[in-house]
């Protein structure tokens, strides 16, 4: 289940890993807390739910993902009692066995405010008094967080890295379904960058981020030193414990 806060931020943070799920069966659940609808240059905030909404399920619809995705205001969401217990709902109907989500050290109030919210619900998932509508787990889900670069409070930490190159395409593919933030929003924030603004662009964009963190895994020596692109994320206390031989489908990294 992953625990996001935008639309696309799935796609963005575990692309590859949702890739790999879908082909070995596993259900996917995709849960946006907010809808999305600040991140354009033009679009009114309607408008842009709307289309953010049809290109997330393009993408889900990709990876075989059940999509549910709020509607909170994107840029405003808060780590509030009422939603904290509105998460605990979902993740107890859905049952999932591992939980990706954002750290709470992030750049976006919105991804931290999420992350809060998730580490927040991790306990009371099992205390039957809160959210009484959904009996409690009788098992605590890993809680993984995806990758960011930055350093405060601490640096993010490594604690398992996947080989992401064979999955590149699909990974592409999703988010180029999310065409208001990959074509129209995101070329609008670079300066000093003509177009065209199309798929071939995209990858260089966004290959950046798996290249950077192979590259730090292979300077770690915590993977093999032709490592080209791959996803990392870090195990949170939060959550129970992490077995990663229990995805024995993936690459070695």
């Amino acid at each position: 289940m992953l625990i996001m806060a935008h639309p696309d931020d799935a796609e963005f943070g575990a692309g590859g890993l949702m890739t790999y799920w879908h082909r070995a069966g596993h259900p996917i659940k995709i849960l946006c807390l907010t809808n999305g609808n600040a991140g354009h240059h033009q679009l009114n905030r309607s408008d842009l739910a709307a289309r953010r909404f049809s290109e997330a399920s393009q993408a889900a619809a990709q990876v075989g993902a059940e999509l549910e995705i709020w509607p909170q205001d994107d840029g405003r969401l808060s780590p509030s009692v009422e939603l904290r217990e509105q998460l605990i709902a979902a993740i107890r109907a859905f049952a999932p066995t591992i939980i990706v989500t954002h750290r709470t050290a992030d750049y976006h109030p919105d991804h931290r405010a999420t992350a809060q919210l998730v580490k927040d619900s991790a306990y009371l998932l099992q205390v039957p008094a809160i959210a009484p509508q959904q009996p409690p787990l009788t098992g605590m889900p890993s809680i993984l967080l995806t990758y960011d670069r930055f350093e405060e409070p601490r640096p993010f930490r490594l604690d398992w890295v996947i080989d992401t190159e064979a999955v590149q395409p699909q990974i592409i593919d999703l988010l180029a379904c999310h065409a208001t933030q990959v074509f129209e929003w995101l070329p609008s924030l670079i300066s000093g960058q003509d177009g065209p603004y199309d798929t071939a662009w995209l990858t260089g964009f966004y290959q950046r981020k798996p290249a950077a963190i192979a590259k730090k895994a292979r300077a770690l020596n915590t993977a093999r030193v032709d490592l080209r692109f791959a996803e990392a994320f870090e195990v949170s206390d939060y959550g129970g414990p992490f077995d990663a031989s229990r995805h024995p489908f993936l690459p070695s990294s």
